[in-house]
């Protein structure tokens, strides 16, 4: 299969220290090499491609190369307007190449899933993505999305001996408390509500109230029957009431709100809300689920990265630490 790394910096994306986050320096290399590396070492991807502005990354490429060699081919695409327009125009590009580009694919060809990934996640490594990979079922499924449970991701939690560390928000449900991961293995011509993709990301950081509002609102407005958005409107305000109660020690309340919370319900509304078969996978590294949102996030990776990276690269799983 193919990998597509999105690199962007328009729209819906943010800077960093004034830079497009792919771009920022961290262990002698720009971030979205590291994506690349570990891309590389994956058996079942055949080519990669990042998007992005096609001119720097195509330089930085250039200049790291002395130092960092890829095996896989990597090929840079110039960016579009917004995130789907990437995904769309990547995604047709790659299946040009994979097929007689003077012919079109045969309809009765079923279009490859593909892997998607930002490039602000420098700790994923190939053990997850070949985790990921090997647990997504694409015979049932046309879109898994992975996440990581709470107890994998307070390894980067502050502790009484090292207090640089990073505490997540979750999505709370009945079973864990589970943040999204940041591996997408797609058919996007299977995703039949593209605009509430584009709408969830868009409004992705939930601790602004403004994109909260707009979330409720996207739902409200998608193109799906009514009690379809309301039982999207229901479960988007009891997921922030468990996160309000969790935060502030209500843990009753927060057990409350979880009873309606299920893996299941969540997994089956998102099917109906995107109109395609969506499957959650979990894996229990955690890596990917460390992207980089601001400079305090990159601040501190760029402190422990390598001790991060370490442990992450032999596999080591999360035992039970001192956190503060």
């Amino acid at each position: 299969m193919n990998a597509f790394v999105m690199a962007g910096d328009r729209r819906s994306s943010f800077c960093v220290s004034g830079m497009n986050k792919a771009l920022l320096p961290l262990a002698g290399c720009p971030i979205f090499l590291h994506v690349l590396m570990a891309l590389d070492r994956v058996q079942a991807i055949r080519k990669i491609y990042i998007v992005g502005p096609q001119m720097e990354i195509v330089d930085a490429l250039k200049k790291a190369k002395p130092a960092i060699s890829l095996t896989q081919k990597v090929e840079v695409l110039e960016q579009r307007e917004s995130l789907i327009d990437n995904i769309a125009y990547a995604y047709a590009h790659a299946m040009s190449k994979d097929f007689d580009s003077d012919r079109p694919t045969p309809n009765f060809v079923e279009r490859p899933p593909a892997l998607f990934l930002p490039a602000d996640i420098p700790l994923v490594t190939h053990t997850e993505i070949e985790m990921f990979l090997s647990a997504s079922d694409m015979k049932q499924y046309d879109y898994c999305l992975g996440v990581t449970s709470e107890p994998v991701l307070a390894r980067f939690y502050p502790t009484k001996q090292n207090r640089s560390g990073i505490r997540m928000s979750y999505l709370y449900l009945k079973e864990k408390a589970y943040r999204m991961n940041n591996l997408h293995l797609v058919r996007p011509d299977k995703i039949g509500s593209k605009e509430s993709v584009q709408t969830i990301y868009h409004h992705r950081y939930q601790k602004y109230l403004s994109n909260r509002l707009q979330i409720a609102l996207g739902i409200l407005l998608a193109d799906q029957s009514l009690s379809i958005r309301l039982r999207g409107i229901l479960y988007y305000l009891l997921a922030l009431g468990t996160l309000f109660f969790s935060e502030t020690g209500l843990n009753t309340l927060s057990r409350l709100c979880r009873q309606r919370l299920s893996v299941k319900a969540v997994e089956d509304w998102i099917s109906q809300l995107l109109k395609t078969r969506f499957k959650s996978v979990e894996t229990t590294l955690g890596g990917a689920a460390m992207d980089i949102d601001d400079e305090a996030t990159y601040q501190t990776i760029s402190l422990s990265f390598q001790k991060w990276q370490d442990d992450l690269m032999q596999g080591v799983t999360h035992s039970a630490r001192e956190v503060v």
